[in-house]
């Protein structure tokens, strides 16, 4: 039996999440303190004067939720729940709906155990939650908000454990951790108000570790410390140098003194850098109910998302966590949640499971929190002519008719130049730049230098590198060689420019980014200037950690479009063929039967210590079993009750669909047990020793004794979809009639009622097109293909635009396997055109650059599949020849283009559909 192919949620949990916050958010606030219902409302972005912006405050509802409504829960219980409407999330049937109006979506809800699966392979001893708001739109304001909002509400409650009575905030470099100390500098009152921020004044204590030399002071069993460091002089390190004979002789006996001493984390180990660390360490391992916030948290996101980092690695920053974890419980306190904040919630285009809030890059360019951006990329041009040419674009921008400058909120704009090293800056960089500054009649002296090294970026470089952010700073040309990374926040940074190819492709992404943030309450223009290769990295590393492309970055939002009102005018409907992949179960009788027969291997669960000689090391011993105290002990009673949670199932009777009847019901289990012929003394036996015999083994074996599970594959079956679903009934015009909403420029959009296209409209006789008011077209390849085919092409008799329909509208779209992520994708054809004869065309527009992608590819093999029938084809055109009578192609496709036939035997994948 060929193994399925997981696929993945397409719909992330957050959104399914939040939606369910949204629609019941008065019920869920009455379960809140009052003190938390004032700081809400205080903080609220609709209050005159707020200071949040929209996606913070969101951000900051959803860690409320999930500390007061949900208790701090993992999110893999949380998703269980939910998912099973149980708990906390246990409503109304007619309550049950998505953000798209059912809950158990189709394209979701084969997905759904794979993704809780997923979240207990990473499930920790503590909560771990992921926000992701992009650069700009205020991570570090909100992780104060979060800190300050726990010490509130824990000194008030101090018995509720909820709430973190102390907090670490970790950060990845020095230059981040800089960024941190607005947590603070920052002044609370404006969120919080006077009164709150007073009191908060009165008793919390800020730690920021920002040298090698700095101990950590905090008072053991100590409240409301605020640490602030680099994960590096929090992590757990381990000595590299080996004991010397003396420290050996005398090592037992010093530790025996010195552990009950008030200074023993003084005292254990010589090296002064590792000497702090582990002393900071073991003090946070004396405080209550941590919390830990982590910033730029995709730095460790592998480890999240794959399990890829090693968490025996001592300088595992997740390990170090766990650790933590683990000692405040023996300690008797806990690690309340890890909080973990970040910029993007993708790792090589793979969604962090553990999100649970998102507000990506595109949003907040599109709603106005960072600047807008164009980029350039420039081909075979030499690096002299690259800054030459950068140079002449930045300062044509912002100088004005008089020659001068002009400032943003009395700030001199900026640019900066990336090397890829000291030697290239010297040699190509500087000298360019010093050429193309004073050929535009500027001084070299507003070029400034900062490299990381004292020969060449003096005290006095550096002092004006951190007050470039000033009205006081004349420097204009930044080279640099670094500084690309998170944490360098400039707002008066208008450009980069970054020729070479770094040796880091996220560099280019980083260096891109420097130049967003917002200036003024204009939204303004950044610039991006690179090279053509550069270009790709951005386009790529863009898709991995953003899923957005290039156009996305800088194209304009979509809210400037005119909203139009879409009615339908003709539901279409289609038949396409699909299988149906099924698992038919056979219940089973069993009578006795030996459960530890030969497919047990018993030895591999086996703990075992063997001794050595230190001088023949590799020699034979006797090994002897260990017993793990770790492992929970079974009774006859807990044993059954455990194999119940696994294999009973509660379903409707079968003879009376209003009863409930339970299968395979604890007392049917427990006969079940006495058909082995080992005996229940030996089951319990063999899992007490190894509780992983119970989940490995034996859930698995008695499995198979009750039911014989097959896969079958159904035959093709029609089924009829419509291009159009119903609109929302809240979109209702003054007739009554249900519209969708949608933006499209004039351009880009074509009226029904047009002088131009009217006559191929529903009303006229032709009825041609138009099962919608009007199409909205995002590329002119595809307004090209339609203007030709409905004007020029008799033998059409219906071709109907459907490309537009991406967001839910339509049930018409495309099952496939992603080939490069191996996981569960849809897709929207752009044409259905129905011929005079009869047939059915399925067409799809494409950029030639993406012809021979293996993702295109993959579309065009599950389409084919799809619409194979006596009657339907699917056509692939590139976007060249997309002004051509449609039969035109189809004839000299397989010939002149290279392209598949129309009706080319379909790849070796049987299952397409749902």
């Amino acid at each position: 039996m060929a193994k399925k192919k997981e696929s993945v949620i397409e719909t992330p949990f957050y959104r399914y999440l939040w939606n369910f916050y949204s629609k019941n958010k008065g019920a869920i606030r009455r379960h809140y303190k009052d003190l938390t219902k004032k700081i809400l409302e205080n903080a609220n972005p609709d209050n005159a004067g707020a200071f949040l912006r929209r996606p913070q405050y969101e951000a900051f509802e959803m860690y409320v939720f999930l500390k007061e409504y949900l208790d701090n829960r993992s999110l893999a219980d949380i998703f269980d729940d939910w998912r099973y409407n149980r708990g906390d999330f246990c409503l109304n049937a007619t309550d049950l709906h998505d953000i798209e109006g059912d809950l158990f979506a189709s394209r979701d809800a084969a997905s759904f155990d794979g993704a809780i699966k997923q979240l207990r392979n990473i499930q920790q001893d503590y909560s771990n939650y992921i926000f992701s708001l992009t650069m700009g739109t205020g991570k570090t304001i909100l992780m104060a908000l979060c800190i300050f909002y726990e010490f509130l509400l824990s000194n008030k409650f101090p018995k509720d454990n909820r709430f973190c009575k102390n907090a670490l905030v970790l950060a990845p470099d020095t230059t981040v951790l800089h960024s941190l100390k607005e947590i603070q500098t920052f002044d609370k009152s404006k969120i919080l108000g006077d009164q709150y921020a007073n009191l908060l004044d009165s008793f919390i204590k800020f730690h920021f570790l920002d040298s090698d030399g700095i101990s950590l002071s905090t008072a053991d069993n100590s409240t409301h410390n605020l640490i602030i460091s680099t994960s590096q002089k929090i992590i757990l390190k381990k000595k590299h140098t080996p004991d010397s004979a003396a420290e050996s002789l005398f090592k037992d006996s010093w530790e025996a003194n010195t552990q009950n001493s008030v200074n023993a984390d003084l005292y254990q180990l010589d090296d002064e850098s590792e000497l702090m660390a582990n002393q900071r360490y073991t003090k946070l391992t004396r405080l209550p109910q941590l919390g830990i916030y982590v910033d730029e948290a995709h730095h460790i996101g592998d480890e999240s998302l794959k399990g890829a980092v090693d968490r025996t690695s001592k300088k595992s920053l997740r390990l170090t966590i766990d650790n933590l974890a683990e000692e405040l419980k023996i300690s008797g306190s806990s690690v309340v949640a890890c909080y973990n904040f970040t910029g993007t919630p993708y790792v090589d285009n793979h969604l962090m499971p553990e999100v649970v809030y998102e507000y990506g890059l595109k949003s907040a360019i599109h709603n106005g929190y960072l600047k807008e951006v164009d980029i350039f990329d420039y081909d075979n041009v030499k690096s002299a002519e690259f800054v030459s040419e950068t140079i002449r674009r930045f300062v044509s921008t912002h100088r004005n008719k008089d020659g001068e400058f002009k400032r943003y909120e009395g700030m001199l704009p900026k640019i900066a130049f990336y090397a890829a090293s000291i030697e290239e800056l010297e040699k190509e960089l500087k000298p360019a730049v010093e050429n193309a500054v004073t050929s535009n009649g500027l001084s070299i002296d507003s070029i400034l230098v900062n490299v990381g090294d004292d020969k060449y970026t003096k005290n006095d470089d550096i002092r004006e590198f951190q007050l470039l952010d000033s009205s006081s700073s004349e420097k204009q040309f930044i080279l640099l060689v670094g500084k690309g990374k998170e944490g360098w926040n400039c707002r008066s940074l208008f450009a980069v420019a970054l020729f070479r190819k770094p040796k880091s492709t996220i560099f280019v992404l980083q260096a891109t980014m420097r130049c967003l943030r917002s200036i003024t309450q204009e939204q303004l223009r950044g610039n991006v200037f690179l090279s053509s290769e550069n270009k790709e990295i951005l386009a790529n590393e863009l898709r991995d950690n953003f899923r957005m492309s290039v156009e996305d970055l800088t194209s304009k939002p979509s809210q400037s479009k005119p909203e139009r009102r879409i009615y339908i005018r003709e539901k279409v409907p289609v038949t396409v063929y699909e299988r149906v992949p099924e698992f038919v179960i056979t219940e089973l009788k069993p009578g006795h039967f030996r459960l530890f027969d030969e497919d047990f291997e018993e030895s591999k669960y086996h703990k075992t210590v063997g001794k050595h000689s230190l001088t023949n090391i590799d020699s034979a011993t006797i090994r002897q079993d260990v017993q793990s105290e770790g492992e929970r002990h079974f009774t006859e009673l807990s044993l059954v009750a455990e194999l119940s949670i696994f294999l009973t199932q509660h379903e409707k009777d079968r003879d009376d669909s209003s009863k409930n009847v339970a299968r395979h019901s604890p007392v049917e289990i427990r006969d079940l047990l006495d058909k082995v012929e080992e005996g229940i003394s030996v089951i319990l036996e063999k899992v007490n020793y190894s509780n992983d015999i119970l989940y490995d083994y034996v859930i698995p074996k008695l499995f198979s004794k009750l039911y014989e599970v097959k896969y079958e594959e159904s035959e093709p079956r029609p089924v009829t979809r419509y291009i159009v679903k119903e609109p929302p009934f809240e979109n209702v015009d003054e007739s009554g009639q249900r519209f969708y909403r949608m933006r499209f420029d004039d351009d880009d959009f074509v009226s029904d009622e047009s002088t131009l296209y009217s006559k191929y409209n529903q009303i006229s006789g032709n009825k041609k097109s138009f099962d919608l008011s009007g199409y909205g077209f995002d590329s002119t390849s595809e307004r090209a293909f339609f203007d030709r085919n409905l004007f020029n092409n008799e033998k059409i008799k219906h071709i109907w635009f459907t490309g537009m329909l991406t967001n839910g509208q339509s049930d018409f779209y495309v099952r496939y396997i992603d080939p490069e992520t191996h996981s569960l994708r849809s897709y929207y054809p752009d044409f259905l055109v129905e011929m005079n004869t009869g047939e059915f065309y399925i067409v799809e527009i494409k950029g030639e650059h993406l012809v021979d992608t293996p993702t295109t590819q993959a579309k065009v093999d599950y389409a084919q599949q799809m619409f194979k029938s006596h009657k339907m084809h699917y056509v692939f055109i590139p976007s060249k020849y997309a002004n051509m009578i449609l039969q035109e192609f189809i004839e000299q496709s397989a010939e002149n283009f290279g392209m598949k036939s129309i009706d080319a035997p379909s790849s070796s994948l049987n299952s397409v559909f749902t």
